[in-house]
């Protein structure tokens, strides 16, 4: 039913975002004392080991997880507030846009959206026979375009208070008794809890089921999966929430494997009887040289893995907006979001290149702040920026010039983004991917031979090669390739060591001239440039932050397109 015009006119959307903002400020106070009251038993416990201490840390960590998923399903109640508040004024302006400027020339416009045209009385009934049949065509036009409107505006009303009831049902589900079991309220989840039926595997199918269920039987499906969080589809306030438990958990397990890593030689961790310290070379010898190497790779491993999900849990307290962990898994690959994307015009995911593991991530963390934080300024959207390691990346130079890594990263970041448009709620957000270093590659590969992302813009900086020779190679979905340009930019500082590291191993570099990208300068020449990028106050970043919020090269300033400052890659058409 469409609404009235008496309803429009008593709505007031700028309470709606008072109430947004206010929820939203006390949340970021408890949020802050969460954050404190954890470094501050952290502290406490540092000097602290023995059975007593784990149990007092694993209390710890449970009571800071259940603060924190306090904090988040309250930060998507003020987000559902923040929504309403946005839709429900863009609609009900257009629509009172149209009543007023008919009421302006005479019209009259009933409360259900008829329109009653004036009456002509020039006294010659010639006029005024032509005069009311062009008055009742108006009418007839303006009834036409208001009709829509009404209808678009009921329907925004009942989307924005389903999303408010859910936020509201999330809230009170986190009042249940932590020791008891969720049991599912559906026949449909049960089914699937017992193994006669599956979940949804396409990312949209998974968010429309997703949306239908209760608080309940989204516990219940966390139950039977642990890793529930890492599907792409969810929103970003559940998966956060299911896996900032599965941390929990992945960070116990990974201790537990160094423990029982080091205990297999315990005279070696206190640098004893090492092999390397035998002067002789007999087959056991060789043997034991042989195990010890083994054995340092095994610790080193499960070193690296501790560290990684420590270093999460260590972002996911950061200050500042909020982070929401979208994924997180035992192969050591991760994805934190700064802001909820469900809830952003505009979207930025940045994929980290060779070397990058869960342990440095919080070096791409800053990188995606200053993206952030450059977008921001730029519009305040609002905006959210994703650092995405959701692949296994080369380890060293040498393995970057294979392609089997963004082989495998592709098909993820395919499913990433799909996943975030299924999980987006409103209008759509403006979607941008940004690579860097062999995250390029990985991108490229997503994007060729039939692939395609569901992105509106591509950014490629210090690039290895994005696996194509030209720009009309890659795919976008609902674009024509030969319309690619405006939406694929790209970087390369003059002082890049990239250019000189297999050139071409990749394919063409987005940012050589006959690739055909839109190119934007660093302003960065010396050695270093191809770490610099996204450091405050190099031109690349300024750049990068107006094309996350869809302005392209606009006030970007000298460098944009004309390829300026940019590698002189050689080669031709």
């Amino acid at each position: 039913m469409p609404a009235s015009i008496s309803q429009l006119r008593g709505w007031n959307p700028t309470v709606l975002a008072g109430v947004a903002e206010d929820i939203a400020r006390v949340n970021s106070m408890f949020d802050v004392r969460v954050h404190h009251s954890q470094r501050a038993i952290d502290d406490a416990l540092v000097h602290w080991e023995g059975d007593a201490a784990a149990a007092a840390q694993a209390r710890a960590l449970a009571d800071h997880l259940s603060g924190s998923e306090l904090a988040t399903a309250v930060d998507a109640y003020s987000d559902a507030f923040g929504i309403a508040a946005r839709e429900l004024d863009a609609v009900r302006t257009s629509a009172l846009t149209v009543v007023d400027s008919a009421v302006a020339r005479g019209f009259e416009v009933l409360d259900d959206g008829s329109v009653v045209a004036p009456t002509s009385a020039t006294g010659d009934g010639v006029v005024d026979l032509l005069l009311q049949s062009d008055f009742e065509q108006k009418a007839r036009e303006i009834e036409d375009q208001l009709t829509p409107l009404l209808v678009a505006a009921a329907d925004t009303d009942e989307s924005c208070a389903a999303r408010l009831r859910k936020a509201v049902e999330t809230v009170l589900g986190l009042q249940r008794d932590p020791g008891a079991a969720p049991q599912p309220d559906s026949p449909q989840v049960r089914a699937i809890v017992d193994g006669h039926s599956a979940l949804p595997d396409d990312p949209a199918a998974l968010a429309d089921f997703w949306g239908e269920l209760t608080q309940a039987d989204k516990d219940g499906l966390a139950a039977w999966d642990p890793t529930i969080g890492n599907r792409d589809g969810l929103p970003a306030v559940d998966k956060s929430r299911y896996n900032a438990l599965l941390l929990a958990t992945l960070t116990s397990d990974a201790r537990d494997l160094l423990g029982a890593v080091e205990a297999r030689h315990p005279d070696w961790m206190e640098d004893r009887n090492l092999p390397l310290e035998s002067r002789s070379y007999s087959g056991e010898d060789a043997d034991q040289l042989r195990e010890y190497s083994r054995w340092l790779d095994d610790r080193d491993a499960a070193e690296e893995m501790v560290v990684g999900y420590q270093t999460v849990q260590t972002q996911l307290a950061r200050e500042g907006a909020p982070t929401f962990l979208l994924n997180i898994d035992d192969k050591g690959r991760g994805a934190l979001a700064l802001n909820n994307p469900d809830v952003a015009a505009n979207v930025a995911t940045y994929v980290p290149g060779t070397s990058t593991v869960l342990a440095s991530i919080g070096r791409d963390m800053t990188r995606a702040e200053n993206l952030l934080d450059t977008a921001n300024m730029v519009s305040r959207g609002p905006n959210s920026v994703i650092t995405w390691l959701g692949y296994t990346a080369p380890p060293d130079l040498h393995d970057a010039t294979s392609e089997r890594f963004a082989d495998a990263g592709a098909v993820r970041l395919d499913r990433f983004q799909d996943g975030l448009r299924a999980a987006h709620e409103g209008m759509p957000a403006h979607n941008t991917v940004i690579g860097h270093s062999y995250g390029n590659t990985v991108i490229g590969h997503a994007m060729r031979d039939g692939a395609a992302l569901d992105v509106d813009d591509v950014v490629f900086v210090g690039s290895h090669g994005a696996g194509v020779q030209r720009v009309d190679e890659l795919t976008f979905y609902g674009l024509d390739p030969s319309q690619n340009a405006p939406h694929v930019y790209a970087t390369a500082g003059p002082g890049d060591w990239t250019a000189d590291i297999a050139p071409d191993v990749h394919g063409s570099n987005p940012a050589a001239p006959y690739f055909g990208a839109t190119t934007f300068s660093t302003g960065d020449t010396g050695p270093s440039s191809h770490d610099n990028y996204f450091d405050r106050g190099n031109q690349a970043l300024d750049a990068m932050g107006a094309i996350i919020v869809g302005r392209g090269t606009a006030g970007m300033g000298s460098g944009g397109s004309d390829g300026r400052d940019i590698v002189d890659w050689g080669g031709s058409e």
